[in-house]
């Protein structure tokens, strides 16, 4: 009889019914999600109604409630983009701006700090069903973590002159900045039911979503959703597009599909295309269809916005990777196009990059590419939050990883991601599978290091915290960059020589000048 009590509960214990699972109850209605360990995790939580039909090209607007308990342990779909070889191929939807949420078991009822996650992807691909964006080791550092899909592409930034016309008093053009804004006001409005602050939101984000970051910090109709700010390569000093290029950019998209001119037929035809058809035409065209200046939701240059300090007065963190330059061939840019601006100067120029020995050609126009695009910017932005009195840090991410030592000799582009969210869901991701499995202590010790730096920044705003190496705040008179590799410490001043000739090359371009 004792047996056969023991196998019963056993089997309890095994086959747990559905209301065992983790629940959420927001405002659209009852969640259950699944269990990881000792996380929670919620996925593909709608937090706008889906952009189809006549709400393409159209502010996100509410997400319907339910009735019930909706199933919330399988991600949504993607949002439209071009296929890229090699890389996973996840279901894909115009139906996409879901979020999700990984909270830790003991959060409900708490208020633990909350991080929003905004992927990159040059603004045309990424998602928040990647594996490598997995949330739940961080959530074990005590925060709850959120990710999630923006509109990208044609979908997610047009300027057509049929808008105009529609929908009066809506930001438009904009849409995937609208969408990650749309996202930000749902956790305002529902994080408490996962144990989140909504008082202490922490937006970060790598590439395009570094960039979005920036943007967030900018934007007047983002101010107030989050109290500090992550930008990972986050290109600061970039100047983007102006409303006039983006509208000639939708124009020519448009001559495409004889769909010519400014009347409500135009558009409508424009939405009545499928996905795949829109996508043809962008691969056809290779237009660059990114954030814009549109006047609402950016209501300028961000880096003149910096520099007027017209930005969310936040905490700041940003930094940028030993070798950035693995993106050059992706955008198209050649040693000449990084060289040649610098004219007569470029002997002086080469002299000072090449105080610690001689550089190749190749050598020499890769590190100009990753200090002008993006060492500077983040050095260039934590400046202008410093100079508002808010607390800023810089970093360099400098550690590779060790099997991979013989066969490169700096971090690429997005190099420092599986060191923040840890190799867990890098590990899911079969690109990366084979070469997780090599992870040495030392690789550990360095995930462990970024997450706590990152999670301590999102809890109080400075990275520092028991066993890990001082990180200094960097400030307008003293910049402070802390470089991360075999020996991570602060240093000051760090590539000063090289980035005085960034920096003159870009307050030449655009008027503007760091603070001093």
């Amino acid at each position: 009889m004792r047996r056969f009590a023991l196998a019963a509960a056993l089997a309890c214990l095994t086959a747990l019914p559905a209301w065992a699972q983790p629940q959420a109850k927001i405002a659209q209605g009852a969640l259950s999600g699944v269990s990881e360990g000792a996380t929670s995790v919620f996925k593909g939580i709608p937090f706008a109604a889906p952009p189809v039909g006549a709400l393409r090209w159209r502010a996100p607007q509410p997400a319907s409630g339910w009735s019930g308990v909706r199933d919330a342990s399988a991600f949504g779909p993607i949002c439209p983009q071009i296929n890229l070889p090699g890389r996973l191929q996840l279901p894909q939807s115009e139906d996409c701006l879901t979020l999700n949420v990984w909270t830790p078991n003991n959060a409900p009822g708490t208020k633990l700090p909350v991080m929003v996650w905004i992927y990159g992807g040059s603004f045309v691909f990424g998602g928040s069903a990647f594996p490598t964006y997995d949330g739940v080791e961080l959530a074990q550092h005590g925060v709850v973590v959120v990710t999630l899909n923006y509109r990208l592409g044609w979908l997610g930034t047009f300027n057509h002159p049929a808008l105009a016309a529609a929908n009066a008093g809506e930001p438009k053009g904009d849409f995937g900045l609208l969408d990650q804004i749309a996202a930000l006001a749902w956790v305002r409005k529902n994080i408490a039911a996962f144990g989140g602050d909504p008082a202490n939101v922490t937006i970060f984000g790598e590439s395009a979503g570094g960039m979005s970051v920036n943007d967030l910090v900018v934007s007047p109709l983002a101010h107030g959703l989050f109290a500090k700010a992550i930008s990972e390569s986050g290109l600061g000093l970039w100047t983007i597009g102006t409303s006039a290029q983006a509208q000639q950019n939708a124009v020519t998209f448009a001559a495409l599909e004889s769909a010519d001119g400014a009347s409500p037929d135009a558009l409508a035809k424009l939405r009545t295309l499928s996905t795949e058809q829109i996508l043809a035409d962008q691969k056809k065209l290779s237009v660059q269809s990114s954030p814009y200046v549109d006047g609402t939701v950016l209501p300028d240059q961000p880096t003149a916005l910096f520099a007027q300090g017209k930005v969310a007065h936040v905490a700041y963190l940003a930094g940028s990777n030993s070798d950035e330059a693995t993106l050059m061939s992706a955008i198209h840019m050649t040693n000449d196009d990084m060289l040649k601006p610098f004219g007569d100067a470029l002997p002086i120029v080469r002299k000072a990059y090449e105080s610690d020995g001689k550089l190749s050609d190749d050598q020499f126009a890769r590190q100009v590419f990753a200090d002008g695009l993006f060492a500077s910017g983040a050095q260039g932005l934590a400046a202008f939050e410093a100079k508002l009195g808010e607390p800023a840090y810089v970093y360099h991410f400098d550690y590779v990883f060790d099997a991979l030592r013989l066969f490169t000799s700096g971090v690429g582009h997005g190099g420092e991601i599986p060191y923040i969210f840890g190799f867990t869901g890098i590990s899911m991701d079969p690109n990366f599978a084979s070469k997780m499995k090599f992870a040495t202590d030392k690789d550990k010790s360095i995930a462990a290091m970024m997450e706590g730096y990152w999670t301590n920044f999102a809890k109080t705003g400075n990275p520092n915290g028991a066993g890990l190496p001082q990180w200094d705040s960097s400030n307008v008179a003293a910049p402070e960059t802390l470089v991360v590799n075999d020996r991570t410490k602060t240093i000051a001043g760090f590539r000063k020589p090289q980035l005085t000739f960034i920096y003159a090359g870009w307050t030449k371009r655009t008027g503007l000048s760091l603070p001093n």
